[in-house]
């Protein structure tokens, strides 16, 4: 009985406890729904207020572009156009005119020597600015641009203009009060300013002549001016991160002129050709009819062209033609020109007072000569490219020792075949031979060093093979004795020395060239040339004025080079630039 009672009340207090379990487990379960609810809506409330502020900050970030290309359309009438103001409404606030923001620098540097010869323009470009978190969207010199964390893009073009080989650039420039609201009112700032070309300045003129014109832009926006300038020019530019800097470079170009005369001086010194202890003269022939004859022939095409003075003596001849741009033809006793004389300058004739009998054919006062621009860029190009080594082939070959980029002295014969090379010093004896194996395609060789062959022997083995382009960055060129290209056929155009202004040419002690020799001089950088002691170029010579051909020095003029190309690869791939106008308006900006 008592353990039934026991029992039964063990059972009672069971059954209360597990209704006890119930009833709470119903309120946690309400607690927990409830709380799951308002965490929900609390979510949804945060997340929804954070869509709801990207929304409206994207908006306000595309209504401030729609502003700035409307205000950059009103800004060109009034600073390039007739308008003398127009006012814009903005549609959103924070934005002000930063007066100091970047600047543009445009200059015309000399190709020759790197110095400026014009600052043609150094101008603050200011910008008016809207700025919204870590977005920028600012008018700036003449162009839309839009900054983030992740660098900067352009919304709309500045005026920058460049065709063919024209550059117009009417820069806009900004200033104002800091800070604009509402509406706002831009007025012409003054007369436009014309930078280049200027009216009454010669230096300040069309159309450009060897130089460089390079564009500096400093910007918050910089990356994007780069990218434009690049996609515009089709040019590469030059970044500088660390001072938010670009820079577009344009070469004016190269006058090149294909080569239609035994001797072209392209600087105002004097040429002498003396005939003393021998006779000495130009003549011509055409390689692509066959090697030269050994004497002159018709028709006589041996001429001299130059820009400065002639003097010709005692036993000198000339087969062709003498055309000067200006100084004095200075004709001594027993010489003779077999064709015409054109001169720039003055004649003076010691044969007799009225008119030079030394001359078979007509003279006259309208001499002239022409323009050709020095290379020294494009040979200072071609010695960077090719001393890297991974673009020259030194390794391919035992002629050149590719540790130290020398030649190799341990070899009698030094052949080259078709691809690229680089040498930084010129070491060459007697004993070695230099053979250009052209048949597989052209041979570069680049030298770093001044060349003086004394008595070295330089083949080309294919007269119908590849070109054999020797660059070289020295001021010497020196052929003492020996025998340099294809002596058999006598092809020049297979064969050409290239070098920058400045550059001394000789040929002495019976040495013989088939070949081109292009090394144009300056005014400040001449450089000359010089043949003598039976000396033979076959080909033709671009160089400085200052020439000497004597005692039997002679230069036969392939008429073969006239028909083709004298510099290949001159252009390169930067952008050219022949005619720039360049004019700064300033606009003022205001609250209206």
């Amino acid at each position: 009985m008592t353990g039934r009672r026991r029992s039964s009340l063990g059972d009672t207090r069971s059954g209360e406890r597990g209704s006890d379990r119930r009833g709470q487990s119903e309120v946690l379960g309400v607690v927990l729904l409830l709380g799951i609810t308002i965490m929900g809506t609390g979510l949804i409330v945060a997340f929804g207020s954070s869509a709801l502020d990207d929304s409206k900050r994207t908006s306000e970030i595309d209504s401030a572009e729609n502003a700035m290309t409307q205000l950059d359309s009103k800004a060109s009438l009034v600073g390039i156009g007739s308008s003398p103001a127009q006012r814009a409404s903005l549609g959103v606030g924070g934005v002000s005119v930063e007066n100091r923001s970047g600047w543009m620098r445009i200059r015309v540097v000399n190709r020759t020597d790197g110095t400026t010869e014009h600052d043609v323009m150094n101008r603050t470009l200011g910008a008016i600015t809207y700025e919204n978190g870590d977005t920028d969207i600012a008018y700036q010199g003449g162009g839309v641009w839009r900054r983030t964390d992740g660098g900067s893009t352009m919304v709309s073009p500045p005026e920058f203009h460049y065709r063919g080989t024209t550059l117009t650039l009417p820069l806009v420039s900004v200033n104002g009060t800091d800070s604009l609201d509402g509406t706002i009112r831009m007025a012409r700032g003054g007369p436009t300013e014309s930078k280049f070309p200027k009216q009454g300045d010669a230096a300040f003129r069309n159309p450009l002549e060897n130089g460089e014109v390079t564009v500096t832009v400093r910007s918050a926006y910089y990356e994007a001016w780069g990218r434009f300038f690049e996609q515009r020019t089709g040019g590469e530019v030059t970044y500088d991160h660390a001072r938010k800097r670009v820079v577009i470079t344009l070469v004016a170009p190269t006058e090149t002129q294909n080569v239609t005369n035994a001797l072209a001086g392209t600087t105002p010194d004097q040429m002498t050709i003396q005939g003393a202890g021998g006779s000495s003269f130009t003549d011509s022939y055409n390689s692509s009819d066959g090697p030269y004859s050994g004497s002159p022939s018709m028709p006589y095409e041996g001429t001299i062209v130059t820009k400065g003075s002639v003097e010709l003596t005692g036993g000198a001849e000339v087969y062709g033609d003498i055309r000067t741009g200006g100084g004095t033809v200075d004709f001594g006793g027993g010489v003779a020109v077999h064709g015409n004389v054109s001169y720039g300058g003055t004649i003076n004739c010691k044969d007799n007072g009225g008119g030079c009998k030394s001359v078979d054919g007509w003279q006259a006062n309208n001499g002239t000569a022409p323009d050709i621009s020095p290379i020294g860029e494009l040979v200072t190009r071609k010695d960077a490219t090719y001393s890297d080594a991974s673009n020259n082939d030194n390794d391919a070959v035992t002629a050149i020792n590719e540790s130290t980029d020398e030649w190799n002295e341990s070899e009698s014969t030094l052949t080259l075949p078709s691809g690229a090379y680089y040498v930084d010093t010129e070491t060459l004896d007697s004993s070695q031979t230099v053979e250009f194996d052209n048949t597989g395609g052209d041979v570069t060789l680049v030298v770093d060093d001044n060349i003086v062959w004394n008595d070295v022997n330089i083949d080309v083995a294919d007269p119908d093979g590849g070109m054999v382009k020797l660059y070289t960055t020295g001021s010497r060129f020196h052929v003492i004795g020996g025998e340099v290209g294809d002596t058999a056929t006598h092809e020049s155009p297979v064969f050409r020395v290239y070098a920058g202004p400045g550059l001394d040419v000789k040929l002495d002690d019976s040495a013989k060239l088939v070949g081109l020799i292009y090394a144009p001089g300056t005014d400040t950088q001449s450089g000359s040339i010089t043949v003598r002691t039976q000396s033979e170029l076959f080909g033709g010579i671009v160089g400085g004025g200052n020439t000497l051909l004597k005692a039997g020095g002679s230069i036969h003029f392939d008429r073969a080079l006239r028909s083709v190309q004298p510099v290949v690869g001159v252009s390169g791939d930067v952008p050219r630039v022949t005619y720039l106008h360049v004019s700064v308006s300033r606009v003022n900006v205001t609250s209206a």
